[in-house]
């Protein structure tokens, strides 16, 4: 590997010889941190030379021109505030880097400013969160090996993360279940934005968002800041990046999974600026073409946007949004010899439709205290289908089709309050009308199509929060606050106190303690289970179910041992409750286990569950064109139902380590850089409960032995991935190719077990073999 490796390099580097040194011109903004409003005559410091700085205007606006490209180094300075640094932030030749700043002031004792070292690249951008919350850029989900430019899959690198299913982008964390992820952008909850999404999950096939549009953001694990509701696992916060208000640039990327499109510029000639970015995918543009690959296809098509207006006295207004088209169709094999399995014999569609499209407003009220608000629709709608091939080739029958949809118009405002340069002051509603439907067909035990749910209904339900953050000293700050949740559908309701603390032992350790009660929802098809009395008669046995409850108990301590290498320990509680499950003493059901799906049974809210573990995570932050992370956990995820016995969970694998790294060569400079990435994962194996041959022999599907729940663990999971890049600088534009292997070994790491109706036998399915991703990108 590495004498191709190396042979690779040598003929890459052979290719344009010109001599000429590129450059290009860097731009940003300065803000508080607190209240998001400009900072005037900020000293902005380039690679630390003192004497190459800049001063932020008036609007917090400052600019950097013809700079060579390469690694680079800012440093943003103020009296006031707290000196913030961002090291090895990559400049191409192709596109102007926008780098802003975001300033935490400096605390006034004793009529002097107390100055604290330096912000670190580590503390999450939303101030209120201290524990389990790692900020993540946008290199990070284009740079890690089998990332592929998506949040979700760059996030299985991180402590206390695995993925749930090669196929998607599902993942587990802490063992909690995939449905307790809340996906968040520009302030506001959105649904999953993923392509192929499955039926009440949080995941999908391929990730709607482009890399294009996103900005550094949030990832949180644990005892979430008290503006986060109606989740129990887990946060992702989006945040999306304007286009460039002052020049037009495009990006174009092809390669195996589709043809992106992305342009930005200036809006006006009085300032904004646009950004939108069209994708579709490649199998798509070769269907088109008359081409016919295989006996199924794979099509999907997204568009996002972020536009912002020229900033006027009734403050900074911008429109943002994505939607995405997907569809999944396999064609029956007219050939009995081809039946190797019950699938060969079926007709199936599977389609998924999500948009979600909002307005944001941002208003500087005076200085102490600013509005936002935000507004958006968004809809998610799922069909799928599967139609049984008869013998004679000619007959279909459809087995099953399922219809699911929901939408929400939702609102939402928050108030940045400056109490004092100590304490910080942020309180906020969200307000949303939901509304769904469900219909779900199948065979009956007796081999007829039969609507076993058909249901449409609407509701509401409301949140609200108040925190605050508390700067006690140069060393300690405190945080508290409460969440609040009101569903209309049943009246349920909750109170949520959450509490957190950071103490810096010195100016390299530091510890953090935090306590959170959160709540979710169910999911649409938890409430709308449809059942059926003895003499006929349909109900919603599941309706009034109140919320899922969790207490989430963590502690951490950080060193960083040079600046760019750190190590983190983390230990968890999470003790769960109110939980759904079956109302018989004999079930073993929870929704605790459910990956997506609906529910076919009666359920109360006394079942319970527990998640505690530790990780390590050892990080090095690219230096020297090197970096890595090595993260490792030990957990326990169980649940009980009303017999009072604990089980595992489906989740519980006990054990997750994973290692991802990289390394890039310069080549001639910093006009080229190769880049080589490789990501290792080894963890426990999911639990299942074991098929009841017998019983899916009589029924002719798979059947389960549910009275021992998920007491089969499979064989531990491992896998590696590989990339490598190699990105050029020309004088007007850069290019990027990129291979990206996937299961670079070809293992066949098991997914679980199944009736073959066929073959009258039990058998394993394997997850995803060696996929190549090859990409090509410009720049200009």
């Amino acid at each position: 590997m590495m004498k191709y490796t190396l042979i690779l390099v040598l003929v890459l580097s052979s290719f344009d010889a010109w001599s000429q040194n590129f450059t290009q011109n860097i731009k940003g903004t300065v803000s508080d941190k607190n209240l998001i409003s400009p900072i005037s005559g900020v000293k902005l410091i380039l690679n630390g030379d003192s004497s190459n700085f800049v001063l932020s205007d008036s609007n917090g606006y400052y600019e950097f021109k013809n700079v060579a490209v390469g690694r680079i180094k800012i440093s943003a300075t103020h009296k006031y505030y707290i000196e913030q640094s961002l090291n090895n932030l990559l400049l191409s030749s192709g596109k102007e880097l926008v780098v802003n700043f975001q300033l935490e002031e400096q605390i006034k004792e004793k009529s002097s400013f107390v100055v604290r070292g330096k912000a670190s690249k580590i503390k999450p951008l939303n101030e209120m969160a201290t524990v389990s919350t790692r900020t993540f850029s946008v290199e990070e989900t284009q740079k890690f090996a089998a990332a592929i430019n998506d949040p979700a899959r760059m996030a299985t690198s991180f402590a206390g993360v695995v993925g749930a299913d090669d196929g998607n982008n599902t993942i587990v964390i802490r063992g909690n279940s995939p449905t307790g992820m809340l996906w968040r952008m520009e302030g506001i909850d959105i649904p999953g934005p993923n392509h192929f999404s499955s039926f009440n999950g949080s995941g999908g096939g391929i990730s709607i968002l482009s890399a294009q549009l996103l900005g550094n953001s949030d990832f949180m694990s644990s005892a979430f800041a008290a503006e986060y509701g109606n989740a129990l696992s887990g946060v992702f916060d989006l945040r999306l990046r304007k286009g460039n208000s002052k020049k037009r640039e495009y990006t174009l990327q092809a390669g195996f999974l589709g043809l992106d499109l992305a342009t930005e510029g200036p809006l006006s000639k009085k300032g904004g600026s646009y950004l939108v970015n069209y994708r579709y995918s490649t199998l798509g543009i070769i269907k088109q073409l008359g081409i016919k690959i295989g006996e199924s296809s794979t099509l999907f098509q997204d568009i996002a946007y972020n536009i912002a207006l020229p900033k006027s006295k009734i403050g900074s207004i911008s429109f943002f949004g994505f939607a995405g088209i997907s569809t999944q169709l396999q064609s029956a094999k007219k050939d009995s010899a081809l039946w190797k399995f019950q699938s060969d014999r079926y007709d199936i569609y599977y389609g998924s439709n999500t948009i979600a499209s909002g307005m944001t407003h941002l208003l500087n009220i005076n200085k102490r205290n600013t509005l936002r608000t935000v507004v958006l629709y968004s809809s998610n709608i799922i069909t799928d289908k599967g139609e049984y091939l008869e013998k004679d080739y000619t007959h279909f029958y459809t087995h099953w089709k399922n219809n699911i949809g929901n939408s929400k118009l939702a609102l939402s405002s928050t108030l940045n309050h400056k109490i004092n340069n100590k304490l910080h002051l942020r309180t906020g509603f969200i307000a949303n009308y939901w509304a769904f439907k469900t219909e779900q067909r199948d065979l009956d035990s007796n081999g007829h199509l039969r609507t076993f749910l058909d249901s449409k209904d609407q509701t509401y339900y409301a949140q609200g929060f108040a925190q605050v953050k508390w700067r006690y000293n140069n060393k300690l700050n405190l945080f508290a606050g409460v969440h609040s949740m009101y569903l209309g559908l049943n009246k349920s309701s909750t109170l949520e106190p959450r509490l957190s603390a950071r103490y810096e032992l010195n100016t390299k350790q530091t510890i953090t303690l935090g306590y959170g009660l959160h709540s979710q929802l169910q999911l649409p098809g938890v409430y709308f289970t449809q059942l059926q009395t003895e003499a006929g008669q349909k109900y919603f046995p599941n309706k009034n179910l109140g919320f899922s409850k969790a207490h989430h108990f963590v502690a951490g301590y950080e060193w960083v041992i040079k600046n760019h290498t750190r190590i983190k320990l983390e230990t968890y509680y999470q003790y769960l409750f109110n939980i759904p499950v079956g109302v018989a003493n004999t079930s073993t059901f929870s929704t605790l286990n459910l990956n997506f799906g609906l529910v076919s049974e009666a359920l109360v809210n006394k079942g319970k569950g527990r998640n505690y573990g530790v990780e390590l995570t050892a990080e090095r932050f690219l230096n020297k064109g090197f970096y890595y992370i090595l993260s490792a956990s030990l957990y326990n995820s169980s649940y009980q139902t009303l017999s009072n016995t604990w089980y595992n969970t489906r989740f519980n694998g006990k054990h997750a380590l994973t290692f991802t790294g990289g390394k890039e060569i310069k080549i001639k400079g910093d006009k080229k850089l190769f880049g080589i990435n490789i990501k290792t994962t080894w963890y426990g194996g999911f639990r299942q409960t074991p098929v009841d041959a017998a019983m899916s022999r009589l029924y002719q599907t798979t059947m389960y032995d549910e009275t021992k729940p998920f007491s089969i663990q499979l064989a531990n999971y491992f896998r590696t991935d590989l990339k490598f890049s190699y990105r050029i600088n020309h004088s007007k534009y850069n290019s990027i190719w990129s291979l990206d292997i996937q299961n670079a070994s070809n293992r066949q790491n098991i997914g679980g077990t199944y009736y073959d109706v066929n073959n009258d036998a039990v058998k394993t399915w394997y997850q995803t073999p060696l996929i190549p991703v090859f990409s090509y990108k410009l720049e200009f």
